[in-house]
């Protein structure tokens, strides 16, 4: 639902105030649902779109994440998740309105309130698919950052801030978990501005002949920074006597093995799947093993068992397990 009404609320009015103060006021305002408390879940209460130029293009701000009407969440010091959304997107050249940004926005928010995970800068997201759903686009993950113009806000129920959604290709995705996040941002704010504007026509700058040496040779020589992988497709369910599957999708899965060889490469060293309400660790120690626990299963390998345990994750299809950890089953969906 579309107008030119903003949110009639406190909350709404100091993130009002504070982004208009660099943006001018918005050109357009979505309402993807009703007002309503901040303890109902859903999406967001409402979306902005202001028309920017030096460049040109479209800036979008989520009103909801945060709480607009009165203050409701524990937290005396963070206005609801803490958080806002923002997407910058290229402005299309026949001069279309990014709609389908307002959708997506509404989407994430709807995320963050099923799953309960907040995002924050240095998130990943495999998005599974183009970012804009009615078109072809190499861009199909995100990497979260903070805005790079918006300060955070010392809000009527807390603090808020703002988090920027940067559209990735497949290859950067697989660089972020394979280099660092600040790297490929570092990298894409000269290639695509300082902005870091989404365009849903870009290539990839691995492929950039400006970047590929350099991104080569920084990878090699730091390594990667990426301690867990949030996915939203983790599943684990109990079985009879003890037993236990785990279930992951395939684009997890074919992350998943790469990073366990990266990490666990030293007694004590660990890596983490983040799923929507539960957590997989696997660990070095001294004796392989696994365990339930209060929020998922905790899974401990030799340091000459990792190669082995990766090999289950190469984004293949199917059932596996490994015989140190009887009672635990793996099964890759696609």
């Amino acid at each position: 639902m579309s107008g030119v009404a903003p949110p009639s609320s406190r909350g709404g009015a100091a993130i009002q105030l504070h982004v208009e103060a660099v943006d001018g006021p918005a050109e357009q305002w979505f309402h993807p649902r009703p007002s309503r408390a901040f303890s109902g879940a859903g999406p967001v209460e409402a979306v902005a779109l202001h028309r920017l130029g030096q460049p040109d293009h479209w800036h979008l701000v989520t009103y909801g994440l945060s709480e607009l009407h009165a203050k409701e969440s524990p937290d005396r010091h963070r206005s609801g998740w803490g958080f806002e959304l923002t997407i910058r997107i290229a402005t299309d050249p026949d001069g279309e309105r990014p709609l389908w940004a307002v959708d997506f926005l509404a989407s994430l928010a709807a995320y963050v309130w099923s799953g309960r995970h907040p995002f924050a800068a240095g998130h990943l997201m495999d998005l599974r698919g183009p970012i804009r759903m009615d078109r072809d686009s190499p861009i199909s993950a995100a990497l979260v950052v903070d805005d790079p113009v918006l300060d955070p806000l010392a809000g009527p129920y807390g603090s808020v801030e703002f988090l920027q959604v940067v559209g990735l290709t497949a290859e950067e995705l697989e660089l972020c978990r394979a280099w660092s996040t600040e790297g490929v941002a570092d990298v894409l704010a000269r290639a695509v501005g300082p902005l870091l504007l989404t365009d849903v026509g870009r290539a990839s700058v691995v492929a950039d002949p400006r970047f590929a040496a350099e991104i080569e040779a920084r990878a090699a020589r730091e390594g990667s920074e990426l301690h867990e992988l949030r996915i939203a497709t983790l599943r684990i369910r109990r079985r009879l006597r003890g037993r236990v599957d785990v279930h992951l999708g395939s684009g997890a899965a074919a992350a998943l093995g790469p990073a366990l060889r990266r990490e666990l490469v030293a007694d004590g060293a660990s890596f983490a799947v983040v799923g929507d309400d539960s957590e997989l660790r696997f660990q070095i120690g001294p004796e392989p093993s696994w365990k339930l626990t209060g929020d998922g299963v905790q899974a401990t390998v030799a340091a000459d068992g990792v190669e082995y345990v990766a090999g289950l994750f190469d984004g293949r299809t199917g059932w596996g397990r490994a015989s140190d950890w009887p009672g635990l089953r793996f099964r890759v969906v696609p």
